[in-house]
């Protein structure tokens, strides 16, 4: 009778250990996978979708990679557009202090005024100036009022001095109602008369509407800048060129005057909550 041969299990643990181990390894892993993984109809009718999740919640869902879109009512404007027009210039020299013999124009004055302002406004950052022009050049007053519609601009404010060869004082223009509703004119212009008078003027000679001379109450009579502008706006006229007070004013309290008139936009806006404006001291 043969010998029958033990089996050495040791042995075979060793040979087809590491295979059957790795057999086994593989069969869980992809089990695994299988098992984890859902149909798409499952997942649909088992899990809340998130439309649902903000239904049951009362909050607002948004997929992860969207922005909330911006509410209307939210939306805060970032700037104010001042527009500074500096009268006359280049070939037109305006109103002169004497017709015979003129030592001081009327395009020079206005110029040295605006830019004043437009530096007094620079301690607001979020007002914007931009002026009709910064040297002695001439623009078309057509031109004027479309560099204040095309920038949407908020306000447009023209700086004149008076032509008439005798009187004194200061005057603003605004647009007459026949063109609507000027309300915004008369409460810019009158923020600006109050706070030139505080510097010191000659006279206050109040806010007047239309034009100069004027006797109907129609659309058509009224200052050009201030008729084809399609913002609040006034016109000052700063005085007498002929006024020998008036001039002394003029230079003694030009930059007071700046200041006065750039402190009355915003505290105008700020007083009817229309922006909200920031200083730097």
């Amino acid at each position: 009778m043969a010998k029958r041969r033990r089996v050495r299990w040791d042995r075979v643990i060793m040979v087809f250990g590491p295979l059957l181990l790795l057999i086994l390894i593989l069969f869980f892993s992809c089990g695994g996978s299988e098992k984890g993984k859902k149909d798409p109809s499952e997942i649909s009718a088992e899990s809340p979708s998130s439309m649902e999740i903000a239904e049951q919640t009362g909050t607002t869902a948004l997929p992860a990679e969207t922005t909330a879109p911006a509410d209307p009512a939210a939306v805060y404007k970032n700037e104010l557009i001042v527009v500074i027009d500096a009268g006359h210039g280049g070939k037109d020299a305006g109103a002169l202090n004497d017709p015979n013999n003129p030592t001081r124009l009327e395009k020079d004055d206005v110029l040295r005024l605006a830019l004043a302002v437009k530096k007094a406004f620079e301690k607001y950052p979020n007002i914007r100036v931009i002026m009709t022009r910064e040297t002695d050049e001439f623009i078309e007053l057509k031109d004027r009022c479309a560099i204040a519609n095309n920038a949407a601009a908020d306000f447009f404010i023209s700086i004149h001095r008076n032509s008439a060869l005798t009187g004194d004082g200061v005057e603003i223009w605004i647009n007459n109602d026949a063109g609507g509703d000027n309300t915004m004119d008369k409460l810019l212009a009158t923020y600006i008369m109050e706070l030139l008078k505080e510097v010191g003027i000659s006279q206050d000679r109040g806010i007047k509407s239309g034009f100069r001379n004027s006797s109907s109450n129609e659309q058509s009579n009224n200052y050009y800048v201030n008729r084809n502008t399609d913002m609040p706006s006034c016109l000052i006229e700063m005085g007498f060129m002929s006024s020998e007070a008036d001039n002394n004013n003029f230079d003694t309290h030009l930059d007071e005057y700046a200041e006065a008139i750039a402190t009355a936009v915003v505290e105008l806006v700020t007083d009817r909550n229309l922006f909200d404006v920031e200083t730097i001291e």
